[in-house]
């Protein structure tokens, strides 16, 4: 198609038409400069409608461009098929209506021009319109010389490319790319191309500089040498190769909390009628875009002076993800008036005229949204404080509020042709079938469940050998319906276990050039938080089971923590992430186990015992009383061990309750003969026994007591 409009010759979707004309490309522009009819119809309606009346030349101008907008970028966005209608639907308004060549999309899904790292092509359509209109204007202007001078360098192709009035990088990248795939490339995005550069640099002799053209020669330059290794044309995003220059912990798209200084209506008003965002950066010095942390934190101790320790902190922070981190295709919010408008950032920050504000183009959508009607995890987010706040974390939540046609062209998508299994939201209901499987009673089992949905930790407590951990991990399993690990989570405590263990803390790590350095590094409480947090899991019950909770100081461990286990709904600020409020989400729920053998539960202050529940699993209560029974009878064994164990418990006086044998003990191979079972008797029962006896019994007197040939002989008495 670009061919022969380049050349000025008649369109290749009719033969016939010249559609690459200052005429036609003028008379488009300025249909598409009226504006929308109604900001909440489909594109393509508000389309049809400005276009009505329109030359035969512009109308198939127009289907032109939207298949070079689109097109050749479809097979990173959902559904190249709607974008195949769309470009149809618009050629059937051509009077009289032509059919596309199937020939038109041969080798459309193998340019991979656009990523998801740019989310102009998906939002900015009609701006991308106009500025075609504009290139085709502007290469009608151009004498034959300066066109096939353009057609036989890239580099006079890109300056002319380059002079179209209002650049568009991104569409003017990708246009490059169609005329000139030898020597641009299938990347488009600003962060992308620096990332690619800066990290293969080094292969080449270094980087030449910083400007558009110096990354595109540094880019060419590199190709050709990773080509020449590989033996073949390489791909930037295969998997291998983008783990080498996309950057550790990139999220990609992130979303951003913007506030401006008092709730300034006049100011959001401003913002959205001229599509902008700014940060007031009055006292600052002037700071390039890309600035490094370092460099602005230096700027703002210098600079603010004036302003308190906290005030100078929000402002660092705000002023490096406005100049370095935020990055365009990023999702942008603001509360005003207990409602919400979110939007999406088009542009780099540029310094105000008067150097007192840093501006962002951002493209803010029409309708707003009470605060009261988002999810409760996004409401959390939007009362963090700061002026710029990274609100990543329900980036799903805000895409769920974008108009129709702001989101990437999923609507239309005929149904998955695979079964997806649904998820069961909450916990799985019990059956008897799970309760049978521990050989327990169901409905002790449902009451644990209950209690732990309410209270949403809790402390399975008891003597030894009751199945504690046993009980916590299957349970877990069961309620989350997740058998894999994936949502339930395990550690055991210790003595020296703590709250850096824990939740998070510095760890010694190795730099690329072989220092010692400390990071800061995540622990499974954390781990398990940041995934039960995402938006998609919302739904989906985690589970953390804590191990022989009472052997660690519990203070030390939990730390802060203490409260978000009683205060779900809040947020803290962290020991080492102080900037970064936390909370504990809904679906993450803590089990805790403890041996009350050693007495330790006794020491437990009243904090720890205000915010769990306890639930004793006993061996003379349900639902672990009768568990060894049921569990012999199923097997088809003799019961003879059942009736040993409630005999040895007997000989255990009631104010030693905490004292008395759990079940699992006697559920060992060894167990089933004889021989094992006094192994199991004289090497593990009679210790634990001497242990808990010693000072008040002496060996003859436990013998006697709690003795193997003496409780069968009181059996067979009976």
């Amino acid at each position: 198609m670009l061919g022969p409009a380049l050349h000025g010759r008649p369109s290749a979707l009719d033969g016939r038409t010249l559609t690459w004309t200052a005429d036609a490309a003028g008379e488009l522009l300025e249909r598409l400069e009226r504006g929308v009819g109604d900001s909440k119809a489909p594109m393509m309606t508000n389309l049809r409608q400005n276009l009505d009346g329109a030359s035969r030349e512009a109308k198939l101008l127009a289907v032109e461009l939207l298949f070079l907008q689109s097109l050749p970028l479809a097979h990173e966005v959902k559904s190249l098929r709607v974008k195949r209608a769309r470009v149809a639907e618009a050629a059937s308004w051509v009077e009289p209506p032509i059919e596309l060549p199937e020939e038109l999309y041969e080798g459309m899904t193998d340019h991979g021009v656009i990523r998801d790292r740019t989310a102009e092509f998906n939002w900015t359509i009609w701006d991308h319109l106009k500025w075609l209109c504009r290139f085709v204007a502007h290469v009608d202007s151009q004498s034959t010389a300066t066109i096939n001078e353009a057609l036989a360098d890239p580099l006079k192709f890109h300056e002319l490319a380059a002079a179209t009035p209002e650049d568009q990088p991104a569409l003017r990248r990708s246009i490059e790319y169609l005329v000139w795939p030898s020597y641009f490339e299938p990347v488009v995005a600003d962060v992308e191309r620096q990332e690619i550069r800066d990290a293969f640099a080094s292969l080449v002799g270094g980087a030449k500089g910083d400007t558009d053209e110096d990354i595109t020669a540094d880019i060419h330059r590199i190709r050709l040498h990773l080509d020449e290794q590989a033996g073949q044309r390489i791909d930037w995003y295969a998997r291998q190769l983008v783990s080498q220059w996309r950057k550790v912990g990139d999220p990609g798209r992130r979303s951003w909390l913007l506030r401006t200084h008092h709730d300034n209506a006049d100011l959001l008003a401003a913002w959205v009628a001229e599509e902008k965002a700014t940060l007031d950066v009055e006292h600052l010095r002037a700071l390039t875009a890309g600035v490094t942390a370092g460099v602005v934190q230096h700027a703002v101790d210098e600079d603010y002076k004036h302003l308190g320790y906290v005030e100078r902190e929000d402002t660092k922070t705000a002023v490096f993800a406005f100049l370095t981190v935020m990055k365009p295709g990023d999702l942008t919010l603001y509360q005003h008036a207990g409602r919400v408008r979110v939007g999406v950032v088009l542009g780099e920050p540029e310094h105000h005229e008067d150097n007192r504000r840093i501006r962002r183009k951002v493209r803010w959508f029409d309708d707003s949204y009470a605060i009261p009607e988002l999810p409760r995890h996004a409401q959390r987010q939007l009362s963090t404080p700061g002026i710029i706040v990274d609100v990543t974390r329900v980036i799903q939540a805000l895409q769920e509020l974008l108009p129709v046609e702001a989101e990437t062209d999923g609507e239309d998508e005929a149904p998955p042709t695979t079964v997806v299994e649904v998820i069961q939201q909450g916990f799985r209901p019990l059956t008897e079938e799970f309760a049978a499987s521990l050989h327990m009673d169901l409905e002790p089992l449902k009451e644990i469940a209950e209690l732990l949905e309410e209270n949403r930790q809790l402390v399975l407590y008891g003597p030894p050998g009751t199945g504690k951990t046993y009980l916590a991990k299957h349970l877990a399993a069961e309620l989350a319906g997740d058998h894999t690990d994936e949502r339930v989570k395990l550690v055991q405590f210790h003595p020296s276990y703590a709250y850096e263990d824990f939740f998070e803390g510095y760890r010694p790590d190795k730099t690329d050039d072989g220092q010692v350095s400390f990071k800061l590094v995540a622990g499974p409480l954390r781990r398990l938080a940041e995934e039960a947090a995402k938006p998609e899991n919302a739904h989906k019950p985690y589970f953390l089971i804590i191990d022989e909770m009472n052997r660690a100081n519990l203070a030390k461990v939990f730390g802060e923590l203490y409260f978000l286990l009683e205060y779900r709904d809040d947020r803290i600020y962290l020991q080492y992430s102080p900037n970064e409020p936390f909370s504990l989400p809904d679906n993450l729920y803590i089990i805790g186990t403890m041996n009350t053998a050693d007495r330790s539960i006794a020491m437990m202050d009243a904090a720890i015992r205000r915010r769990f529940a306890f639930i004793e699993l006993h061996p003379k209560e349900e639902p672990i009383r009768g568990t060894l029974r049921r569990y012999l009878e199923a097997r088809g064994l003799d019961t003879l061990n059942a009736d040993l164990l409630d005999a040895l418990n007997d000989a255990i006086d009631d104010w030693d309750r905490d004292l008395m044998i759990g079940p699992s003990y006697f559920m060992k191979n060894a167990a089933r003969n004889p021989t094992g079972l006094r192994r199991i008797w004289k090497y593990e029962l009679m210790p634990l026994l001497e242990e808990h006896y010693h000072g008040q019994l002496n060996r003859a007197q436990l013998e006697e007591r709690f003795g193997l040939d003496q409780l069968l002989g009181r059996l067979a008495a009976r």
